[in-house]
């Protein structure tokens, strides 16, 4: 195993105490783990790119780490009835998306697994910053818009989506293209005119 999945697989193992301290108040420790995991999350991308063991199952894995960060962090704090469930539902739809999306074309075709996109790198900033700005132990007038930054980092996650989307089903038929080509044989070339002598 490489040493990013290494790295990504100890940042899984930092969600259950995060949740746990979650539910006993303890804020500051809460914050300061997950800005421990996401900070791994920079560390396994560097990792990965300078020992060069960038793989189509690490750019599965981490983000599938990530959103089972986010995701848990989330349903925690509708339970705890700091944010409603409808922006739960709405921050669900899209990642689950991506995650399904990027699972269908690592098992169909694994060098077309794509990587982070422009889209994608703003929309996992917002939602972190987002993540941040719940996890602060802020006075309660403030709640409100808390809530409505999650809302406009979940809108961008959308945008991000249909960029993946749009991509993907390019490569999808780029590929089938050349598959195509590939299995039919270079096209047959015109054979050059003959030249016959005069007379």
């Amino acid at each position: 195993m490489s040493l990013a999945n290494k790295i990504t697989l100890a940042r899984s193992a930092l969600i259950p105490p995060i949740l746990i301290l979650l539910f006993l108040d303890k804020r500051e420790v809460v914050l300061a783990l997950f800005l421990l995991a996401c900070f791994g999350d920079v560390l396994d991308g560097m990792a990965a790119r300078w020992r060069g063991e960038v793989t189509a199952w690490g750019k599965v894995l981490d983000p599938t780490v990530d959103k089972a960060l986010y995701l848990s962090l989330f349903i925690s704090l509708v339970v705890l009835g700091e944010i409603p469930l409808l922006a739960l539902i709405l921050f669900l739809v899209p990642q689950l998306g991506l995650g399904i999306g990027a699972l269908c074309l690592l098992i169909m075709r694994a060098r077309m697994v794509q990587g982070a996109r422009a889209p994608g790198k703003l929309a996992a900033a917002l939602t972190f910053a987002a993540m941040v700005f719940l996890l602060l132990p802020l006075p309660l007038p403030i709640h409100p818009y808390r809530v409505c930054f999650l809302y406009a980092a979940i809108g961008v996650s959308y945008l991000a989506a249909l960029d993946y989307l749009r991509t993907a089903i390019r490569a999808t038929e780029s590929h089938g293209k050349d598959t195509s080509e590939t299995l039919a044989g270079p096209a047959p070339r015109s054979e050059p005119a003959r030249r016959f002598p005069d007379g």
